[in-house]
Formats: structure tokens, sequence, C-alpha cells
């Protein structure tokens, strides 16, 4: 079963204990001045959050990618492609698509 690390990103708990599964969460965002950048690249200036964008999200150990819709300001929502299992109030780390690679970009909290 725990081979190829198929269990990673999951969550056991007796029935009752784990926080709701969402496939669709409204965030709260903070994003960095600029993203992270591998050796010998510049950093680049990081834009706002856009209707329809793909993003990657990371909660504990579960990673998932989701469609932004409708943003406000330091407010979204993500439609998810995996749902997670997540409280309110928990925070995740952003990431967006630039090139071939995935680039941090910040950080949300769960609202």
């Amino acid at each position: 079963i725990t081979t190829s690390d198929n269990l990673s990103g999951q969550v056991v708990a007796r029935k009752g204990d784990l926080p709701e599964v969402h496939s669709k969460v409204s965030i709260s965002v903070n994003l960095m001045s600029h993203m992270a950048a591998g050796d010998g690249e510049a950093p680049e200036k990081i834009q706002p959050l856009r209707n329809n964008e793909m993003l990657m999200v990371n909660v504990a150990t579960a990673t998932s990618v989701g469609v932004v819709k409708n943003v406000e300001k330091n407010q979204a929502t993500l439609q998810l492609r995996l749902p997670i299992c997540a409280d309110v109030g928990q925070r995740v780390s952003i990431s967006r698509r630039t090139g071939s690679r995935w680039r941090l970009i910040g950080h949300a909290t769960i609202v």
C-alpha cells in the first residue's frame, strides 16, 4: 500500500475526528513581493492573482492544483482538482507555474 509514496498527502483518523474535505476553498492571500528564483536567475516581481489562473496549493503534506475564481483584493476562491482535508484558519502555500517549474509566490489562510 505504501510503495512509491502512494499514501503521500493522505490523512488517517477515527471517524469524526478529521477536518472537512474541501474541493472548493476560499482563501485570504498574502503574496510575496518577488518570486523565488534559482541560481543565476533574477527574481521576478509577482503579479496579482487573475481569474481562471492555475495555482498549486500545499497544505500539510497534501498538494493540489486549483483554478482561481472570484478574485478580490486579498481574497480568492479556488476550485481544486484533488480535494484537500483542512481546517478553516489553516495556512497553505501558493505556487504559480513559470515556464516548466512551479515557483512559490506566497501563502494564504483558509477562510
